[in-house]
């Protein structure tokens, strides 16, 4: 009887240790994060690896990185103009998001803004009813492109520059026109350059990104502080060693190069 009984607990603890117990059916639970996570926007740039940049305007035609804001309207006068082409070259490279500056230092609006005549209306492109943006947006949709949009805050054309209410308004209602009219725009650039004789001028960059986050839910904001994505501290193509994706944002400003390598 003393022998049966060793037996079967003997049975009982080779079976305890084949059987899986209640809690091997469960898969191992993920731990918590303890770094601060990119959202979907930020992963997905991430990802894309290369993006095309497209400085397209008056500059164009006067050959200058930075244009004074007393060029004419009239000489922006490409001939031939093809955006498809543009959108062609990206996707032979493997490129998936292509931005324009719609609006760079100088203040010509590569689109019909109803707030200046400092644009493709007053150039001999389609005899004033030219859109780039459109064609752009137009071209990167149909070839499978995600589009990107720079509007510069600095702007030496206009008269409104310098005067912060005036100016703010004058801008966010740019910003509605390109962010309402050419449908899903994957990010959009805040370039904080100004030259050091601008005229002093308060950016109202809070009440710009919550317009720009009720507009364009899934878009990534660039400026030299993000809070999308942000400048990498120079403009050579490439990061510096080693450039994190983390950072303590408090160290950062819009405007000032507080970024080195």
């Amino acid at each position: 009887m003393a022998t049966h009984y060793h037996l079967i607990i003997s049975t009982l603890i080779i079976l305890s240790n084949i059987l899986p117990s209640h809690q091997d059916h469960f898969a191992t639970t993920p731990p918590l994060p303890i770094l601060p996570l990119p959202s979907y926007s930020q992963l997905k740039w991430q990802q894309r690896e290369i993006i095309f940049f497209h400085h397209f305007g008056v500059n164009t035609f006067t050959d200058s990185e930075w244009g004074t804001g007393k060029e004419s309207p009239k000489i922006f006068n490409p001939k031939g103009l093809n955006t498809t082409q543009w959108v062609d070259v990206a996707v032979q490279m493997g490129v998936s998001l292509s931005i324009l500056t719609a609006k760079h230092h100088d203040g010509f609006c590569l689109w019909p803004s109803k707030y200046t005549d400092h644009s493709v209306i007053g150039s001999p492109l389609q005899d004033g009813h030219g859109d780039v943006v459109k064609d752009f947006a137009d071209a990167a949709r149909a070839g499978g492109v995600d589009i990107g949009l720079y509007l510069s805050p600095w702007d030496r054309h206009d008269y409104r520059y310098g005067k912060t209410i005036a100016y703010n308004e004058y801008y966010m209602g740019q910003l509605q026109e390109l962010l309402n009219k050419y449908g899903s725009v994957s990010e959009i650039w805040f370039d904080g350059a100004k030259g050091p004789n601008a005229p002093n001028m308060t950016y109202f960059f809070s009440d710009w990104f919550a317009m720009v986050g009720e507009l364009q839910s899934t878009i990534n904001i660039f400026s030299d502080a993000g809070p999308g994505v942000r400048w990498v501290g120079n403009e050579k193509g490439f990061a510096g060693t080693t450039c994190w994706s983390t950072i303590n944002k408090t160290a950062l400003s819009i405007g000032n190069e507080s970024i080195v390598e």
